[in-house]
């Protein structure tokens, strides 16, 4: 994860990590990133993580998974498994709720990339309520909501957001259950759908989901000057695109205009290849000698990192990623695979430079891998910077266009 992520953004887990037994629930957008996003983030509690079926097929697999505790859950529309399997995983689940644990479920029931979130699934609730109820509601079951983010959903070396709700216990639905089973579980998923959206970035106008997302992009140096909640850019960002959808709603010839506008502006984006994630602004020229300097010191790390890490990355990237459609599985794979197969063929290459340079030197070098692998991203992300920035400076009419296009959302919203 380390390698995988260049700032891994994390608020609230200080009021979950000493309460057990707790259910985990979050947004699913990037297949078991998601659920190895919480094994990193909650080292103290260990969690276990339900998930699909068909990715335990193979038996390597399903060892590796067993290993980061991941449960395997069997959907109709798999064609794996049973009634009888899922009933004997739900009982699993209880029983680690008795023994204090936690577990980690998706309630959408699925993973796709788009930025909202989807209708919840009654697995959460039907497992909450058996648990409490073979307990005879005195398990103290808590329920703790989270959202994702990903600045890049398949690619390294971005920032990756991990924020923390308001936690809540089965037990405040225990009267309702009993009247009304239906309805408490009702109620239930949409208590989890309501601490999971305010947690993450949930575009609510679906219809216009790609126009929302080009506005995200374009807005989102400003969205914490212009947003109320400045708990975190993720926040920040989704108070102001929905304020603006609300808005935008009302008033269909203006939306039209401004998608046109905002559309126009990321075709030149595109056409004078700034990167997706580029800020818009002008760079002191102080700051640019600067950082071409440190680029220049980074050059030698990240030839020396290309050349080290040159057969693991054409193992993962020519035999395995280039074969896979989905890009939501990219940084997954990637993650996964480079967790066994770098140890390994670091290793390797321990064991050759120990025996013709000895042990010591051997250990310090292969230690210094890791590091240098580092500096490659960080020098490659500065060189993304610093070439955005020398576009923007022979095109400044970009900018030009940005200010004008930003302030039209910002008189739509900041009074």
């Amino acid at each position: 994860m380390s390698f995988s992520y260049r700032n891994i953004i994390i608020t609230g887990y200080d009021k979950i990590k000493n309460r057990k037994p707790v259910l985990f629930v979050s947004n699913h957008q990037n297949t078991f990133m998601d659920g190895l996003v919480l094994v990193k983030v909650a080292k103290n509690i260990n969690p276990n993580i339900l998930v699909r079926a068909d990715i335990f097929k193979s038996k390597w697999a399903a060892l590796a998974l067993d290993i980061i505790h991941l449960i395997p859950i069997y959907r109709k529309k798999d064609n794996m498994g049973s009634v009888a399997q899922n009933n004997e995983i739900f009982k699993k689940c209880i029983d680690l709720f008795r023994c204090g644990k936690t577990l980690l479920i998706f309630p959408e029931g699925n993973h796709a990339i788009k930025r909202f979130l989807r209708p919840m699934q009654k697995g959460p609730a039907r497992i909450s309520f058996q648990a409490e109820e073979e307990n005879n509601f005195q398990l103290g079951l808590k329920v703790a909501p989270f959202g994702l983010h990903y600045e890049s959903h398949p690619k390294r070396w971005h920032d990756l957001h991990v924020h923390f709700g308001e936690v809540f216990q089965v037990n405040d639905f225990k009267n309702i259950y009993k009247e009304n089973p239906i309805k408490a579980q009702k109620q239930f998923s949409d208590k989890i759908k309501e601490g999971i959206s305010a947690e993450m970035l949930d575009i609510k106008w679906h219809s216009e989901y790609d126009f929302m997302e080009e506005v995200r992009r374009l807005i989102k140096p400003y969205a914490l000057d212009w947003a109320d909640n400045k708990k975190s850019i993720v926040h920040a960002e989704n108070e102001v695109l929905n304020k603006i959808s609300n808005i935008l709603k009302e008033d269909e010839t203006k939306t039209e205009a401004l998608k046109k506008e905002t559309h126009t502006y990321f075709k030149v984006v595109k056409k004078h290849q700034l990167s997706p994630d580029f800020e818009a602004k002008i760079y002191n020229p102080f700051y640019l000698i600067l950082k071409s300097l440190g680029l220049l010191i980074g050059f030698p790390f990240w030839l020396i990192a290309k050349l080290l890490n040159f057969i693991p990355e054409y193992i993962i990237e020519k035999k395995v990623i280039a074969g896979v459609k989905d890009i939501t599985w990219h940084i997954s794979l990637r993650t996964g695979i480079s967790l066994f197969l770098y140890p390994i063929f670091y290793f390797i290459i321990l064991l050759i430079l120990g025996f013709s340079l000895g042990w010591i030197l051997a250990g310090i070098l292969v230690f210094t891998f890791p590091v240098i692998s580092v500096i490659m991203y960080e020098t490659e992300y500065h060189l993304k910077e610093l070439k955005n920035a020398f576009i923007l400076f022979r095109k400044p009419q970009i900018l030009k266009q940005e200010q004008e296009l930003v302030n039209e959302f910002k008189t739509l919203i900041v009074k």
